[in-house]
Parts: structure tokens; C-alpha cells; sequence
């Protein structure tokens, strides 16, 4: 793993971060209620609602890119509490003053050190383990709490206590975050520093910083000039209110399923189909009748739901144009300054009180960003989604690895630095390997030994931890077996069949549960097979075999989850490797085995409960699994008359071979 990645972040500690971040950000939900009572109330022009937004949102954006720049991140437990003291100071003084260029000053100055203390939450998502989990999680806590706060300040403060009530109860949570600091880890490692080298600013990193810029632009315009259009198209000023409370939540399910998908969605195909959704919703709210209230509310809660499904997606195209971090840290600002940035260009297209073609500017801005994404899609569709997740330094027991996908992989993670411990039966085929692994400058142990033999697994397991000290990640790549006529076969034939599909698997894993159990920590990997998810015709034991795997790992993440320990279930389909090229078994979409190579990456770094490729055949199989068991084994049966001639032919000529 990238040595910024600092395991000993509590839970705790990653709360408060997040908890000091969304406090911060309380302020950027709360405008449409809070700057349109201080237009109410003649304090500031309608034209100073977006000089007043634009300026507390673009002083954010400079706050979190100056904190990055000149603040230690030794001292950022010191920072988080005074900027948080401040903040609260400005949000009670802002009730006493007027006048749009006083109100942009202060609420500028709380802009700056608001960035700080985002800076402080985002220092904390970019060294955990899931940066890319953490950051979609603080998105959707930010914005729970500004949809409990607004609904809040709706329904009881600014009823009871007027605008001013707002601001003073945003003074007091601004002094809970100053308390919540005490609970932050003391200070981080700078990246920079821990790499020794500063980021390349690639053009692939400038367009991720330019789409978050955009998008977020597009949002803000709009969710800036909320209530004068949401007035335009009939609701009262209570009505907004509520409505933008509303809009919150539906913001939040939009981050959740986001949260949800963000390991899972193409990037790219999000971000593009996201910007398009946000541009419909924009331009229908343009184009909609006055008094259209109906049409009004369901463009918003689109409007809404691309919001927080956006965000997330944003962080990992960022992570993917530099798996450091250090373009993660910079996103804040992009996304705050685009938000500052939409409201500044909808000022200028805002006549009188009449704010629609405010929406106009949204859809321009929507529709570039989803151009520039797909123009960009070249630069992103091929990076490594986890690429910070590395293995450099880390020790890597593979057991299969003499052929097929596990010598591949060894010879992928040697190029990362990993320390591999490979073994398998055949000890010339580990030799040419740990060879192959020394020309490319890694460290290689190779142990040959029998997987069917628990003392051959145990031993190999212990003399890892005796040359590397711990097991960081295992992969179990065992198995396999020919086409098999269960009509032929006897009972003590199925039963080594199955052995050597399960026994084998569990001979490695109870050795390699204890060691990461002392440890506290470890990634467990299986290579098991869909066919564990349907009895295939010509291969009863291997799927009984691998069903039982299953059903295995599932009981181990409960009753192993709180050792530290990670379990990886890996379902391929057909792979053309030199061991299935004369199985007599059919290999419908079958990919290749450097492909398939990368899927098992992709799951591995991902920590992957369940992982099945490729997708085609995956959901043919979820597909069968739903149909009436009937109609499934017609189908199955169709195709078992020609595979078992096939077999036959196959037997006849010379020509099988074993998995």
C-alpha cells in the first residue's frame, strides 16, 4: 500500500474530521434561506444575494488552496481550532452589519477559514485506506447536516428568532466543531515530502480539476437564485423554504447511491450521464411556464439528486489521474470555486427580479462539462481506479502461481515492489518464475508444495512470516478439473474432485487466518469460479466444490471481520490460459488472461466482498439462477448432448487435458 495511507487513523478520529468538514460547510446549504432573508430584510440588493455567495464560496475555495499551500499539517489539530473559533465569531457578527461590500468582506473572511477547517477534513479522507469511500461518505454526512440544520432554521429558528437566529445558531455548531478538534489525530506526514517528488500537472489531472469546476458551477447558479424562481414558478417564501429542505434529502439519496456505485460505475460514464441529467433539469426549469409549480419541483429534485451523485464521482476520477492524493487534496477548491464562480456569472444575466435565464447559465454550464468529460474519456479509461492502493513493500503469498492467472499476477505485483511468496507443485515452473521476479529488480520466495497436504500449506504459510516477517495478501488460485460425466464416475472419484477444489483452498486459509489474525490485518483473495453459482452439466464436483467455497468465505467475513481481516470472493467466467485450452469443456465469451488479470487487481485493491467477470456471462448466470430451476435445466440441457460428444472426440484423439 502507498506509504500515505496511515493505518492508525481511529474511526473516531475520521468522524470528527468529517463531522469539523460538514460544519463548515453548513453555511453553502443554508444560503438560499439565509441570504434571501437578509434581502428580505433589506440588508443586501437581490444583485448582492449572488456577490455575497460568490464571495463567501470563492474565499472557501482560496482557504483550502492556501491551507494546502502554507499550513503544516503537523500543527492542522492547532488550525482546525482556531479557524473553527473564528468562523463561529464572523457568523455572530454577521447579524450586526449591511450593505453588500461590508456582508462580502466578512462572509469572505469566514470563507477562508472555512477552507481551513474543509482542509482539515480533507487531509484526513486522502490517508485513509478508501479515500475515494471516505470522501462519498463525507459528501453525504455534509449534506444530512445541512438538510437537518435547514429544516431546522425553517421550522422553528427563523419562525421564531427571524434571519438573525440562522446565523447565531451557526455560530454555536461552528464552536462544536472547535471542540470536536481536540479528537483529531496530532499531524500527518506531508505527501509531497513522503513521495520526494511533487505532482506532475498532466493535462489529465488539469481537465479533473476543470469538470468538478463546471459542474459545480451549473449547481451553484441555480441552487444560488433558488427561491426567486422557485417564486417565479408559484410557491411562497415558507413554501422555498421547505422545499429546499427537501432538496437536501433528495441530495443525500443521490449520495448514497453514488456512495454505493462509486466503486462499481464506470467514472467516466457517470460523471457524463450525471452532467446530462443536470443539463435536462436546468434547461427544462428555463424553459417551464410560470406557475408551472408541479414541473417546477420534480426538475428540482433532479436538479438535486445529480448534486450529491456528482461529487463523489468527481473524487475518484481524481484519485484515478493521481493516486497520490495530491490532486484529491486540490478538489475541494475546484468544486468550491465553481460554486462561487456560478452565482458571480448568473448575477450578471439576472434583470431586475426576474432570475430564469439564471437556469440557461446552468445548462451551459452542465452540458460543456459532460462534452469535456467524453472528450476526455482517453486519459482516464485506462488508469488503474486504485492505483494508490499499491502493494510496494508488502508481502504477497500466492498459492497457484506456477501457470495461469496467479504466475501472471506475481509477475504484475513484482513490478510494484511487492515481496512474493509463490508457490504451487511444479518447483521448476516456481524457479523460471522467481527468476522472471528478479530481472525486475523484486523479492521472490519459492516453495514448492502439495495444497492437498495441511502440513505442506502450514509450512509454506510459516516460512513467508519467517523471510517476510507478516502476510499482507494472499491469493488462493487452486483448482480446476476436467470435463467429468458424473454417469461414469464413482463416489471416490467425485470426492477427489472435490478435494481438490476445496481441500486445497481451506488447506492455505485456516494457516493464513491465524498469521493475519496476530497481525491484526491481511487481505484474503480466492479465485473461485461462477460455476459455484449453478450446477454445470460435464462439472457437478467442481461447482459443488466452489458453491461450498462460497458459502466458506461468507461465514469467515463474519466471524473473522473483526480481526482486520479482509475476504476477497473472485468469480471468473471462461479464461484462455494454457491449463483450460484442452479442458473439452466450451468457453463461451472468453476473455484473455491478461484481462482477466486486472479484473483480479481491480477486486484485490477494491477489498471486494463479491467480484464476478465478465459482466456478460455473470449476469447470463444471475439470470439462471432467477429463472424456475424447470427452464434452467432445459437450457443447460440443450447444450450437454454436444459437449459430451465433444468429450468423447476429445478422449478419443489424445487430445484432454486437466485444468
Amino acid at each position: 500500500m502507498n506509504s500515505n495511507r496511515q493505518s492508525g487513523i481511529s474511526a473516531g478520529q475520521t468522524a470528527a474530521a468529517l463531522a469539523i468538514g460538514s460544519l463548515a460547510l453548513l453555511v453553502l446549504g443554508l444560503q438560499p434561506i439565509l441570504l434571501g432573508g437578509l434581502a428580505g430584510a433589506g440588508r443586501i440588493t437581490m444583485s448582492g444575494v449572488g456577490l455575497v455567495a460568490m464571495g463567501e464560496i470563492v474565499a472557501v475555495g482560496i482557504g483550502v488552496a492556501l491551507s494546502e499551500t502554507v499550513l503544516p499539517v503537523s500543527q492542522y489539530k492547532l488550525v482546525a481550532f482556531l479557524a473553527a473559533i473564528g468562523v463561529a465569531a464572523l457568523d455572530a457578527m454577521t447579524v450586526h452589519v449591511e450593505g453588500n461590500g461590508v456582508l462580502v468582506a466578512l462572509r469572505g473572511g469566514a470563507g477562508v477559514l472555512e477552507g481551513a477547517l474543509i482542509w482539515v477534513a480533507t487531509c484526513t479522507v486522502v490517508r485513509t485506506a478508501k479515500p475515494d469511500r471516505i470522501a462519498a461518505i463525507f459528501v453525504v454526512a455534509q449534506t444530512v447536516a445541512q438538510a437537518a440544520v435547514a429544516a431546522l432554521l425553517a421550522g422553528l429558528v427563523v419562525p421564531e428568532m427571524g434571519w438573525p437566529g440562522g446565523f447565531v445558531a451557526l455560530a454555536v455548531l461552528l464552536a462544536v466543531a472547535a471542540l470536536l478538534s481536540f479528537a483529531l489525530p496530532s499531524g500527518f506526514v506531508p505527501i509531497a515530502h513522503t513521495e520526494g517528488k511533487k505532482p506532475k500537472w498532466s493535462m489529465s489531472r488539469r481537465i479533473v480539476l476543470v469538470v468538478a469546476f463546471l459542474q459545480m458551477a451549473a449547481l451553484g447558479a441555480l441552487w444560488a437564485y433558488l427561491e426567486p424562481l422557485g417564486k417565479e414558478a408559484g410557491f411562497g417564501q415558507n413554501q422555498v423554504q421547505s422545499l429546499v429542505s427537501i432538496l437536501l434529502l433528495v441530495q443525500v439519496s443521490g449520495g448514497i447511491l453514488a456512495t454505493l456505485l462509486v466503486r462499481r460505475l464506470n467514472v467516466v460514464f457517470a460523471l457524463c450521464m450525471g452532467a446530462l441529467i443536470l443539463a435536462v433539469a436546468t434547461g427544462g426549469i428555463y424553459v417551464l411556464p410560470h406557475g408551472a409549480r408541479a414541473g417546477f419541483a420534480m426538475l428540482c429534485a433532479a436538479f438535486g439528486f445529480t448534486w450529491l451523485f456528482l461529487n463523489p464521482f468527481q473524487f475518484a476520477l481524481a484519485f484515478r489521474a493521481d493516486g497520490l492524493g495530491r490532486v484529491a487534496v486540490l478538489m475541494p477548491a475546484a468544486q468550491l470555486l465553481g460554486l462561487a464562480f456560478g452565482p458571480l456569472a448568473a448575477s450578471f444575466v439576472v434583470i431586475g427580479d426576474e432570475a430564469r435565464p439564471v437556469a440557461l447559465v446552468s445548462f451551459v454550464f452542465a452540458l460543456v462539462s459532460a462534452v469535456l468529460v467524453w472528450a476526455g474519456r482517453k486519459y482516464w479509461e485506462q488508469a488503474d481506479p486504485m492505483a494508490h492502493e499499491r502493494y510496494t513493500g508488502k508481502t504477497v503469498l500466492i498459492a497457484g502461481a506456477s501457470s495461469g492467472m496467479g504466475r501472471a499476477l506475481a509477475l504484475r505485483l513484482a513490478e510494484e515492489g511487492a515481496h512474493l511468496v509463490v508457490t504451487a507443485r511444479r518447483k521448476e515452473r516456481l524457479e523460471e518464475l522467481s527468476r522472471e521476479v528478479a530481472e525486475r529488480g523484486g523479492h521472490c520466495l519459492a516453495l514448492a508444495a502439495d495444497a492437498g497436504d495441511p502440513d505442506n500449506a502450514a509450512g509454506v504459510v510459516a516460512a513467508a512470516v519467517e523471510r517476510f516477517g507478516r502476510i499482507d495478501l494472499a491469493v488462493l488460485n487452486i483448482g480446476g478439473a476436467p470435463a467429468l460425466d458424473m454417469r461414469t464416475m464413482s463416489a471416490r472419484d467425485v470426492m477427489a474432485y472435490m478435494r481438490s477444489n476445496y481441500d486445497t483452498i481451506v488447506n492455505y486459509l485456516f494457516p493464513v487466518i491465524n498469521q493475519m489474525s496476530a497481525q491484526r490485518g491481511g487481505v484474503i483473495a480466492h479465485t473461485n469460479s461462477l460455476a459455484g453459482f449453478l450446477g454445470v452439466p460435464l462439472q457437478g464436483p467442481y461447482s459443488a466444490a466452489k458453491g461450498a467455497l462460497r458459502l466458506l468465505f461468507d461465514t469467515c467475513r463474519v466471524e473473522f471481520g473483526d480481526r482486520g481481516i479482509h475476504f476477497v470472493s473472485i468469480y471468473p467466467g471462461f479464461i484462455a490460459t494454457e491449463a483450460t485450452a484442452n479442458d473439452g469443456m466450451p468457453a463461451p465469451r472468453e476473455i484473455s488472461e491478461d484481462l482477466a488479470v486486472e479484473h483480479l487487481l481491480t477486486a484485490i485493491r477494491q477489498q471486494r466482498w463479491d467480484y464476478a467477470f465478465p459482466v456478460s456471462t455473470s449476469l447470463l448466470v444471475k439470470l439462471a439462477g432467477l429463472l424456475p430451476k424447470p427452464v434452467t435445466a432445459r437450457i443447460l440441457k440443450s447444450d450437454y448432448r454436444t459437449q459430451h460428444e465433444n468429450l468423447l472426440s476429445m478422449k478419443a484423439a489424445g487430445t484432454l487435458k486437466a485444468r
